[in-house]
């Protein structure tokens, strides 16, 4: 090849080279996240529902979640349910949060939802998401005289029996005797109880978080069982039996945030949190969201990390929660007088205070 030919085709290709810095690919104008939603109850659900998944920006503590991208599935079946969402990543903005949430609905009605935080993966080829829904409708079965103040949930104290693999509960007030389904956080009360009663069989008063809800069991019809989300205690003695106090393993109520008193509408629930020592983890009903995180303890030094909570919008509490949220932010350490909690500030003031239930 000819010297000039030779200058030609460098001209050539150096000018491609430059064409190429200057108009780089363009950016891509999709984006997908896949994965699959169930729930754990054994029902199918009704012809006409409509399964639901939807990417949002949660961002903002005091506001409504953003929609950002949706995906909707009619007649779905039976779960587990697949899922592929696609969304324009122009919308993703590096300094917010954003989350994954799945549903089941019946026109107007809500069947199941997911109930905790499943944000967006990053990277070019995310793993598939799992996310597991609850049951939203009102079509729970419940005990009898339960209270009903935990944000979905209900604190129960009763007596509790375990043989032949099996767990029986007595709420406190009541005489319908309920069995323990095994799943949620039985294990730890099971494991409780083994450790702390006196002979096979006797029984122990138990303090759970949890709900009641239909179940089948190995032989016989659906009936209703206990549902333990989260252990608290077990302990010997009766419903009438007193109990100290512990700043662990014990189930508070919000009563007081800075100087001024936590007032709350009719209807309203109860903001409450409990420390669980077997894994210094917290959880709690923050006003309108279940919330959750870690915590550290030492001696009267306190604080609490990473908490987090579910990101639904409600027309009441909003306010309380976030006032609470910003407390446990400042918490440095702790005081207990009778069945009051007092959570200080690194200068010893009373940022909130609550009372033991």
């Amino acid at each position: 090849m000819e010297e000039p030919e030779l200058r030609n085709l460098a001209v050539l290709a150096l000018g491609a080279l430059l064409a190429s810095a200057c108009n780089p690919a363009p950016a891509p104008t999709e984006a997908t996240v896949s994965g699959t939603a169930t729930y754990r109850e054994r029902m199918a659900l009704p012809p006409d529902s409509v399964f639901e998944v939807r990417l949002e920006d949660v961002s903002r503590a005091d506001a409504a979640a953003t929609p950002i991208a949706e995906t909707r599935v009619a007649s779905p079946g039976n779960p587990p349910f697949a899922f592929t969402l696609t969304y324009d990543p122009a919308r993703i903005d590096a300094a917010h949060s954003y989350s994954i949430r799945a549903r089941v609905l019946r026109g107007d009605k809500l069947l199941f939802t997911s109930d905790t935080n499943t944000p967006l993966p990053g990277g070019d080829a995310p793993a598939p998401l799992e996310i597991l829904m609850v049951r939203a409708d009102a079509e729970r079965m419940a005990a009898p005289d339960l209270p009903d103040s935990s944000g979905g949930s209900t604190v129960l104290r009763g007596a509790y029996s375990h043989m032949a693999d099996a767990g029986l509960f007595t709420a406190c007030g009541t005489d319908e005797r309920i069995p323990v389904a095994m799943e949620g956080d039985n294990a730890a009360l099971e494991s409780a109880y083994l450790k702390s009663v006196p002979e096979p069989g006797a029984t122990l008063i138990a303090t759970v978080i949890g709900r009641v809800e239909p179940r089948e069991p190995m032989e016989g019809p659906v009936r209703p069982h206990l549902i333990v989300e989260q252990f608290v205690n077990v302990a010997s003695g009766g419903c009438d039996t007193p109990r100290a106090a512990a700043l662990e393993d014990s189930w508070w109520q919000l009563t007081q945030l800075g100087a001024a008193p936590v007032t709350l509408s009719a209807g309203q629930r109860a903001p409450w949190l409990v420390l669980n020592s077997a894994n210094h983890r917290v959880s709690g009903y923050s006003g309108c969201n279940r919330m959750m995180g870690g915590y550290s303890v030492e001696g009267t030094k306190l604080g609490f990390s990473q908490m987090a909570g579910t990101m639904m919008a409600c027309l009441q509490g909003m306010e309380i929660e976030q006032a609470l949220h910003d407390a446990l932010a400042k918490v440095a350490g702790w005081q207990i007088e009778g069945e009051r909690l007092d959570l200080l500030d690194a200068n010893g003031a009373v940022i909130a205070a609550f009372t033991g239930v």
